[in-house]
């Protein structure tokens, strides 16, 4: 009966606008405590039946009353029913587009591009002409990339499956960590892909790769897997010195005796480009595993984790970073320099100061109480990164 009469008595009549009305009751907010009834200068009274009965609980938030709604607009009873539609299920696409980005979050994309740049790059560092790249030793570089890039997915769900209440802290937009992904799709992604790469690196018929994934594998695993002696990531140096065994070993070493000894036939020889993109990767590597822990200082020291990060503080890890990037970009002139060929001074030389230039500028950039900023700061390094990678081929 009270709707009834809101709905009636709103688009005919509102008392607010009347110009009988006394200015006192000229605020919207009629439904404000002990205001039951509009009184009017005609000594009339305009109320609705058992108002006041309507009573507020100070212990509990007041309902929203339908009267008003329809004092104000006149369209109490629509809202009420927009209000208690159920949303709308989203579509198949939909459902489908976000499951493959919370799986891309897992697998952790730019990771992958850093495989498929950094084997595709120390493959071809053998090669002295392009007669030598045939479809037989592309498709050999293929099978590397795609074995190595499994072992690796493999890897990033295993972090993120052992590091799931320290990311609800650090990063809780990831999927494991937000539940957009449970735990057994998570554990699925990381043994199947473990598997696959194992069944390709042996498909493949190169010794280096086989070795190469096995190894990725218990490292990456003694890096996340919570168990004695285990666990690198959470001591100081051992965790940047897992990423230098990962990143500027593995993915170099193996991949290179793979491709001069098994792809182009010949005997294994030490030369200076392989050399240069060791020594330069190493040193990528560990000041990337320090800046990965720049953002997560806040949930390390909730769980214990002994980062460089966390004993020093972050004022102190990000110069030092900096430096040593600094220092690995001076090696790369002075190797330029040495190189007999004048376009290889040139790139190389050129190359590596630009590169110094921009890493600096952008770390005094960095604020380090804003994730953005650093985990941009972050990606911006596994930039240079894929770039060096161009570069360690001028060094000859």
């Amino acid at each position: 009966m009270l709707q009834m009469q809101c709905l009636n008595l709103a688009p005919k009549f509102n008392p607010l606008q009347s110009p009988g009305c006394s200015r006192k009751f000229a605020s919207p907010l009629v439904t404000q405590r002990h205001k039951s009834s509009i009184k009017c200068s005609s000594q009339s009274s305009f109320s609705f039946p058992n108002q006041n009965k309507i009573t507020h609980n100070n212990d509990k938030p007041p309902y929203k009353p339908l009267v008003p709604l329809a004092l104000q607009d006149g369209h109490a009873l629509q809202q009420s029913e927009d209000d208690n539609k159920p949303a709308a299920a989203p579509s198949f696409l939909e459902v489908v587009k976000r499951k493959l980005n919370a799986i891309s979050h897992v697998t952790r994309y730019y990771a992958q591009i850093n495989i498929i740049v950094s084997v595709t790059s120390v493959c071809f560092l053998p090669v002295q002409s392009l007669s030598q790249v045939t479809p037989a030793f592309l498709m050999g570089v293929l099978k590397a990339v795609v074995a190595q890039i499994f072992m690796n997915i493999s890897l990033c769900s295993l972090n993120q499956i052992c590091d799931v209440e320290i990311d609800k802290i650090n990063k809780p937009y990831l999927p494991l960590a937000s539940g957009e992904l449970s735990m057994g799709t998570g554990i699925a992604i990381c043994a199947g892909s473990a598997l696959l790469s194992l069944a390709l690196a042996f498909l493949s018929g190169s010794p280096a790769v086989l070795c190469a994934v096995i190894a990725w594998g218990l490292t990456g695993a003694a890096y996340s897997v919570p168990l004695p002696f285990l666990r690198w990531k959470s001591h100081t140096f051992m965790a940047p010195f897992t990423l230098v065994i990962l990143m500027g070993l593995i993915l170099q070493i193996p991949y290179f005796i793979h491709s001069q000894t098994y792809l182009l036939g010949k005997p294994f020889e030490v030369t200076g480009p392989f050399v240069f993109a060791t020594a330069i990767m190493s040193i990528y590597a560990f000041v990337n595993g320090l800046l990965k822990d720049l953002p997560d200082v806040e949930g390390d020291k909730a769980f214990g984790m002994q980062t460089l990060c966390v004993l020093l503080g972050k004022e102190k890890v990000l110069p030092l970073c900096v430096n040593m990037m600094l220092l690995g970009y001076g090696g790369a002139v002075v190797a330029g320099a040495t190189s007999t060929l004048m376009i290889s001074k040139l790139v190389t030389i050129i190359g590596h100061i630009i590169l110094a230039l921009m890493m600096w500028l952008r770390s005094r950039k960095v604020d380090l109480d804003n994730f953005d900023s650093q985990f941009g700061f972050y990606m911006f390094l596994w930039q240079l990164n894929y770039v060096e990678y161009i570069l360690i081929h001028f060094l000859r």
